[in-house]
């Protein structure tokens, strides 16, 4: 096939069907389009700062490229799974997939953002964790509405749920937890925030578990086509010199 041709069939097909997307939902034009998260840094700030963040920024570039208008509200973690519950919200930024979380969210096939799951410790306090089922004899920091991975999730007995990253590296200095579970680009980022890294250190979970960040889209009429045409662009625009530029803004291009 001609390569111009190309580029216009597959043109045409995007428009045909954020066209049928938003038919569906019996719109002609697309309408304001609310996500709603929590600041995970670097991923995602708060609202009170310069920086956006990495999955904040790529997600405003790809609804550009969808012409849908787009607005991002913030509401503690667990109220804000209450609410895409609900349909009372469009999308929700950075999330894990889960079997639980498919019964009510439409989810890309592309993830924003690709890490792994990290054990963080006090240097002071080493921890010795050869097997998963060495987890269940150390205190946890975890946090609320966090959902773990299957084989991992049973590990953790004694979980200690609080509402930060932060909250948790404070209660790893002060000796009331033993270790944290975090996604590894978050936990060191808030380490370092936190001036840290020199009392912190990160080791490997015995199996791996991947920590992939998604936008989830609302199960209402028509978001599965909006998920796809997002997975879509999302592929493309992470070939784009656009995205190596969002990911030296925030530390992570290779």
């Amino acid at each position: 096939m001609i390569p111009w041709k190309r580029g216009i069939i597959i043109g045409i097909s995007f428009v045909i069907g954020l066209t049928f997307a938003f038919s569906e939902l019996g719109h002609g034009a697309p309408p304001l389009f609310i996500i709603i998260t929590d600041p995970y840094e670097p991923l995602v700030f708060p609202p009170n700062t310069n920086l956006k963040g990495l999955d904040y920024e790529v997600t405003e570039a790809i609804f550009r490229q969808l012409q849908i208008p787009m607005k991002i509200k913030f509401y503690p973690w667990k109220r804000c799974l209450q609410i895409i519950q609900n349909q009372e919200a469009d999308g929700i930024l950075d999330l894990a997939i889960t079997e639980q979380r498919k019964a009510y969210l439409f989810f890309p096939k592309e993830p924003l953002s690709d890490s792994s799951l990290m054990i963080f410790y006090h240097k002071e306090r080493p921890v010795t964790v050869n097997t998963l089922d060495d987890l269940k004899k150390y205190q946890i920091g975890t946090q609320y509405g966090y959902e773990y991975p299957q084989g991992l999730a049973e590990m953790l007995v004694n979980r200690k749920d609080v509402k930060t990253m932060e909250q948790n590296l404070r209660k790893l200095k002060a000796g009331r937890i033993d270790l944290i579970i975090e996604n590894r680009v978050v936990g060191l980022y808030r380490t370092a925030i936190l001036g840290m890294q020199n009392q912190i250190d990160v080791c490997k979970l015995p199996t791996s578990f991947p920590s992939k960040n998604y936008l989830g889209f609302a199960k209402k009429k028509g978001y599965d086509h909006i998920a796809k045409l997002f997975s879509q662009k999302l592929v493309q625009f992470k070939q784009t010199q656009a995205y190596h530029d969002i990911l030296v803004t925030y530390g992570q291009a290779e």
